[in-house]
């Protein structure tokens, strides 16, 4: 396989130093690095936060898209020397789209946006680069904890406003994002949840299992480290059944098992879930998108972005190989 430069070399464009390996951001100033097919992810997200926002603020609903894993707000492209808008500066915009596209712009509800990073660093390049957006709060911490307590604020009002609730996470996020977390995403009223799920990593932590029953005591402590994160995002409820059935999936059945009993934990809160795998069009998906929502209307209009993006033939991940 022939390696690209990008993969042996990466510069900063916010700092200008020079990492020997392509980081996950930059351990200088922040720098969110864009992975492979990042940029149709934000596509997808930003086709949908349009006409969603445009909906309620015609219905006179208020609303709130909430970032759990904002990043540095603008991203460095994969591959390239230019800034990207992230997701976090994608949803402060589409309060301009909507007033570009409503009819009576006298309408109020506007969206309003919240942003939680925990890396002090990158945090600090969210503020710098959302300051200027109206509406937005942005607040540093575990979205694990932090989190809830914007839902029980947001359901502390006279009527509780409509969440759309975006998780991004490097893997399975660190610290990983806890199944304990989505559930009271899940289970409150009004919310839709789009969380991206890398089934790799999933199954990266989910091969130590083997190794709970190991004899070697350093082999198996370090299992039960790496169990205790998959508990984490699993649910600890589940990981008795999810091991067993661990130990009858075959070596090349596991990515699309892994990803089955991940939705699985999701569709018990929600009947509508849909699912496409980043790179669109690649046999081997570097991560998943997973939708959830209760609204038929939201359904259709995912549907809609997804179908339209697997249209226009997007570069497969073996492009890049």
């Amino acid at each position: 396989m022939q390696l690209c430069l990008v993969d042996i070399m990466w510069k900063c464009l916010n700092c200008g130093t020079i990492h020997a390996e392509r980081p996950t951001f930059c351990n200088v100033c922040g720098l969110v690095q864009a992975g492979i097919g990042t940029q149709e992810k934000y596509q997808i997200l930003e086709s949908y936060c349009h006409p969603l926002s445009l909906i309620m603020r015609n219905q006179g609903i208020t609303h709130y898209f909430i970032d759990a894993c904002a990043g540095s707000g603008k991203v460095q492209s994969y591959g390239d020397d230019v800034f990207l808008d992230g997701s976090p500066i994608i949803m402060a915009k589409t309060r301009e789209w909507v007033q570009g596209k409503i009819r009576d712009k006298s309408k109020p509800k506007e969206v309003n946006c919240i942003f939680i990073e925990i890396n002090p660093r990158t945090y600090k390049l969210l503020e710098e680069s959302t300051c200027n957006s109206p509406n937005c709060e942005r607040i540093r911490g575990d979205c694990n904890y932090v989190l809830p307590k914007i839902l029980d604020r947001l359901d502390s009002e006279r009527f509780a406003p409509f969440a759309f609730i975006y998780v991004d996470p490097f893997g399975l996020g660190d610290p990983p994002i806890m199944m304990e977390t989505l559930r009271r995403v899940l289970e409150r009223h009004y919310t839709e949840l789009f969380i991206q799920l890398s089934v790799d990593g999933l199954i990266r932590v989910s091969g130590w299992v083997p190794n709970l029953k190991s004899e070697n005591s350093k082999l198996k402590e370090k299992a039960e480290s790496y169990c205790k994160t998959l508990g984490l995002f699993i649910g600890n409820d589940r990981m008795e059944e999810f091991c067993k059935e661990w130990e009858t999936w075959r070596e090349g059945e596991k990515e699309v098992k892994a990803l089955r009993y991940y939705i699985s934990g999701l569709t018990s809160y929600f009947p509508h879930v849909e699912c496409v795998g980043i790179p669109i069009g690649s046999a081997r998906p570097v991560y998943y998108l997973l939708y959830t929502t209760r609204n038929q209307t939201g359904k259709k209009i995912m549907q809609n972005v997804i179908a339209k993006a697997k249209r226009k033939g997007i570069e497969p991940l073996e492009k890049w190989m």
